[in-house]
């Protein structure tokens, strides 16, 4: 069994650095540039590339990696998708969401703005100084016009259709995407970006969902 990651916008491999699997045979999956007007079906498609869909495997997403899994699935068909910190469509969406979409917030993120609006990132929750540089980082290499099309990509998605098994891991304090429905498991004062600030319950939900 295979277990493929997909990390948030503005993000790589180095989201999952501080996960401990052991045993398990992981595979992050990088994300390709994002070209103008792309949608989370057209990253699918170029995503299956990097699954060997002939293996037994299951995808795991964080944010924007979740929403892309849900439509990898229905090309790779894995075991279960797993969804950390993400969205199953619009209908779960809160409303500050919403306005954002319907004033085309987004157009906002360009490189002269990166700097001047990180401090609106705490919206992800508090975290130690190496976090938010390792966040900064990978911010900086992914580049403003990459995340700006990840997060119009987010916009425009209209929902997952996959129909197959589906587990999920989310924070109750996640100020990004607020608990607003069910989940498998609850991570205690979990923000957005869990994956690093709560890695250890986060691993361990991780290899609890693969094996059960």
């Amino acid at each position: 069994m295979i277990l493929y990651l997909l990390p948030g916008v503005g993000c790589d491999r180095r989201l999952f650095s501080r996960l401990q699997l052991p045993g398990m045979e992981v595979n992050v999956l990088e994300w390709p540039a994002f070209p103008p007007g792309c949608t989370i079906g057209d990253l699918a498609e170029v995503m299956q590339e990097g699954v060997d869909k002939a293996r037994p495997h299951v995808l795991a997403g964080v944010s924007l990696g979740g929403m892309v899994a849900q439509e990898l699935a229905l090309l790779t068909r894995p075991e279960k998708v797993l969804l950390i910190s993400t969205w199953t469509g619009p209908r779960e969406w809160p409303p500050r969401v919403r306005l954002a979409h319907a004033l085309g917030l987004p157009a906002l993120i360009r490189p002269a703005t990166m700097c001047v609006t990180w401090p609106v990132k705490r919206i992800l929750g508090p975290r130690p100084r190496d976090i938010d540089k390792l966040l900064w980082d990978m911010a900086v290499d992914q580049g403003a016009h990459q995340i700006r099309r990840g997060v119009e990509a987010v916009l425009r998605w209209k929902g997952s259709t996959w129909k197959g098994p589906v587990y999920r891991i989310h924070g109750d304090n996640d100020h990004v995407i607020p608990l607003r429905f069910a989940a498998d498991r609850i991570v205690p004062d979990g923000g957005h970006i869990m994956v690093l600030t709560k890695a250890d319950e986060v691993s361990q939900a991780l290899v609890e969902a693969v094996g059960g």
